[in-house]
């Protein structure tokens, strides 16, 4: 058993023109249920400092402001190498932590792990996008699976040993999908990862149609390259695009299983929003395929820039 006492703890937090959300997110973060010590750093590329605003309320807490629009990836990234912590957590702006968040994420590093997930529970219930985005994209981290090693967490729910951004880098600079790329290196590297639904954090989803479109677009564009820069299930798709139109369908019966075995409640409602869902599914495929061909991106080189130690 590892002893977290002679640990430290640091939380980052990246965040782009969050609002008044950052000092809820930042309020449940500082209340804990826990004895364990930690410092709480947020990274912050908005045009406009939120510093004073935050340290008003939370003068204990350590804000980097970069000068330009940075996507989460990087932003976690430049954090990761700026605190002290020995096992660094991480949750984004638009989550709200449980009380024993931190205490759940950090009784499995007792046990060796390097890495921990935890569950993500629908925070926009009654909205009908809000619900799909959720279904669409959390489906597998829903608080009723089983706990266990997997394959990939979400970084809005991560808990990471320093020691492994040490041996393999840090996280890719994309929008989407550079919890799943870093996993994927992580698990190359020899280290497991494993999955705490008791690690609970809500997340607040986008309740707009156009919102929740959009955000479909933007993970197919992420789905895309974590099959181009991993061995990732799915990647023979990039050498036979004429099978993409079939994705929605693999994915319908995908979140059907899912929930059939994890959370019949989800399972009605994936039922009763399933046009949207299906929507949503459309959507995704369609960043899949304009993905690499986004003009003005050079996926390589900000691949290989962010994925090492800066």
């Amino acid at each position: 058993m590892v002893d977290l006492t002679k640990k430290r703890i640091s939380v980052v937090v990246p965040s782009y023109k969050p609002g008044k959300e950052i000092l809820n997110c930042l309020k449940h973060i500082f209340a804990q249920e826990t004895e364990i010590r930690f410092d709480v750093t947020v990274v912050d590329s908005s045009p406009e400092d939120p510093a004073m605003m935050i340290r008003k309320v939370f003068p204990e807490v350590t804000v980097i402001h970069l000068p330009q629009r940075t996507y989460p990836g990087k932003a976690r990234s430049i954090g990761a190498q700026r605190v002290r912590g020995d096992i660094i957590c991480f949750t984004d702006v638009d989550c709200v932590v449980d009380k024993q968040w931190m205490n759940r994420l950090l009784e499995k590093q007792k046990q060796g792990y390097k890495i921990v997930g935890g569950s993500v529970c629908n925070g926009t219930p009654q909205s009908v996008f809000g619900t799909a985005e959720y279904i669409t994209e959390f489906r597998e981290l829903n608080p009723g699976v089983r706990p266990g090693e997997v394959t990939a967490v979400a970084s809005c729910n991560l808990a990471v040993d320093r020691e492994v951004f040490e041996s393999i880098g840090y996280f890719p600079d994309f929008m989407k999908a550079e919890d799943t790329i870093f996993c994927e290196y992580a698990r190359t590297h020899g280290y497991k990862i494993f999955f705490n639904p008791n690690a609970k954090i809500t997340h607040m989803n986008r309740t707009s149609f156009t919102a929740y479109i959009r955000n479909q677009i933007y993970l197919g564009e992420g789905e895309v390259e974590a099959r181009r820069w991993t061995k990732r299930y799915g990647s023979f798709l990039i050498a036979y695009p004429f099978l993409l139109p079939l994705v929605p369908l693999y994915r319908t019966w995908m979140t059907f299983k899912c929930f059939l075995f994890s959370n019949r409640v989800l399972l009605f409602k994936t039922i009763g929003l399933y046009p949207v869902i299906l929507l949503g599914f459309i959507a995704h495929v369609w960043g899949f395929i304009r993905g690499p061909y986004k003009a003005g991106i050079s996926t390589e080189k900000r691949f290989e820039a962010n994925i090492r130690k800066d």
